[in-house]
């Protein structure tokens, strides 16, 4: 019994390079989605031609190469050009056409704005088809390495500790250039001295520049990268990449890329870019604690939020523990609180603008749960903050919804995963905030058009999109009919016409 045989590569065919296509390929979602809009409206450069010199690229055109590539985990210029030479999908999406590794670059370094639109758009069509249920929404966060190394991170700190090490290093050079007779000698430790002082010279200009700033470290290589830590018990030069997952069909719907290496602050951002999306201020809001604030969550229900987030432990307190802070029930009328034993602990001040103490001393002493309450200290206090009312809140909207909240992870977590290690996205190779933020919206568009491949179908999507493009151009139309109409009626017969 021979081999399975394989088709002679010399046998000519009558194909057309649409036939070694997959019929249900995501290229074709990708194509169609952006032949529809407008280019020169999203604001791409060089979407309208020169009538003099040489030729451009359709912006579209490189627009679909540079999305299937962020969607297929390809992101190098480079790796992008390659593919537009061997992969037969990328042949098609491009029609044959093989721009070089320096125009695939400069078109997204020239067009973040427009690129991050993108997202923006694809949600619209999302909109259309119903995939966002406008309900309820996981909010979280993770970081995303940025394209700085770390020795390329100075904190005051460190830069004083490189200046003291080359002063120590510069005396320690002229010390032995000092004692030293031997010619070949002297010139091998002029030449380091004159590199040291090259050094503090320059270590000295960015402690300089970093005081005059009031930052507290810079980043040489992308300014706008800070120092994070990671899922690894490390620190990495990083973004902090935040998202807002719709339940429905798991799709983003609102993102934003910060600087700041904790999520808080984050909830009433992203609560508020989510609304914006939705057009709709009623949403409930899910958040690890990480986002738990008083202060944000207080905002976040002004926006006309419903926010559940989980309580933030503090430093040595046990989860679930008999007498953990959750436990002391906080009576707003009569302004006290109720331990778990049922001893009641005042304050002494009535200023509820400031921070207050509750305690009970002589409670505490005779407690027969003294041992398990107390540990080293020798009566419970309590520290109420103004803040503490929208707390409370929180904590008694948690435990009713304490089954909804565990939602969360499945709506939001996998969005982190499928970006990072199926897409490749655990990196940034764009420096600056700007464009960081157009790289992460064009891989949370790959998300979103796979997730959108797997809810709908490719001929749902398909039908949706032509569907989709119908109703912008009708749209479109009826709108250019409307202005001619009002600017007729306004301009009489005879009149001048406008410039």
């Amino acid at each position: 019994m021979g081999y399975i045989e394989g088709e002679n590569r010399y046998q000519t065919r009558l194909l057309c390079l649409d036939d070694y296509v997959d019929k249900k390929s995501t290229a074709r979602i990708i194509d169609r989605f952006i032949e529809g809009l407008d280019m020169e409206e999203l604001g791409f450069k060089r979407a309208v031609p020169n009538e003099k010199g040489r030729s451009p690229y359709d912006p579209a055109c490189l627009a679909k190469l540079i999305v299937y590539g962020y969607e297929n985990g390809t992101r190098s210029s480079r790796k992008l050009e390659e593919l537009t030479h061997v992969n037969v999908e990328v042949m098609w999406l491009m029609e044959e056409l093989k721009p070089d590794f320096k125009t695939i670059a400069d078109f997204r370094k020239d067009n973040p704005e427009p690129l991050t639109q993108l997202l923006s758009e694809y949600n619209a069509f999302a909109e259309y088809c119903g995939m966002f249920g406008k309900e309820r929404v996981a909010i979280d966060g993770a970081k995303i390495k940025a394209s700085n190394n770390k020795k390329n991170n100075y904190t005051k700190k460190k830069l004083q500790r490189n200046i003291e090490y080359n002063e120590r290093r510069i005396f320690e050079y002229m010390s032995a250039l000092a004692e030293s007779d031997d010619m070949d000698e002297a010139c091998g430790l002029k030449e380091k001295l004159d590199n040291c002082e090259k050094r503090l010279e320059k270590t000295k200009g960015q402690l300089a520049v970093l005081d005059s700033s009031g930052e507290n470290e810079m980043s040489t290589v992308d300014p706008d990268a800070r120092l994070m830590g990671n899922n690894r018990s490390g620190v990495d030069v990083a973004y902090n990449m935040q998202v807002s997952v719709d339940e429905k069909a798991h799709l983003v719907a609102a993102f934003d890329i910060t600087q700041t290496p904790t999520d808080h602050g984050q909830l009433s951002n992203m609560t508020e870019k989510t609304q914006e999306v939705f057009r709709k201020k009623e949403i409930m809001a899910l958040a690890d604690k990480g986002y738990y604030s008083g202060e944000d969550i207080e905002k976040s229900e002004e926006l006309g939020a419903v926010p559940i987030v989980a309580r933030q432990l503090k430093p040595g307190e046990k989860e679930r523990s008999r007498f953990s802070i959750d436990k002391f029930v906080y009576d707003k009328d009569k302004d006290e609180y109720i331990c778990p034993e049922g001893n009641i602990f005042t304050s002494r001040s009535n200023n509820r603008k400031k921070d207050r103490t509750f305690f009970n001393k002589a409670a505490c002493r005779d407690c027969p749960a003294r041992g398990e309450c107390l540990g080293k200290t020798k009566y419970r206090r309590i520290v109420r903050k103004p803040l503490n009312d929208a707390l409370d809140r929180a904590a008694l909207r948690y435990a009713k919804n304490e089954e909804i909240y565990k939602l969360r992870q499945q709506i939001v977590e996998h969005v982190f995963g499928t970006v990072k290690r199926t897409m490749g996205g655990g990196y940034f190779l764009l420096r600056t905030k700007e464009k960081v933020k157009a790289e992460a919206a064009l891989l949370l568009l790959g998300y979103n058009l796979k997730r959108t491949k797997n809810y709908l179908g490719f001929e749902k999507t398909m039908e949706m999109l032509e569907e989709w493009q119908s109703f912008l151009w009708a749209r479109g139309s009826l709108s250019a009919m409307f202005f001619f109409l009002i600017s007729f009626c306004c301009c009489p017969l005879g009149a001048a016409k406008p410039a």
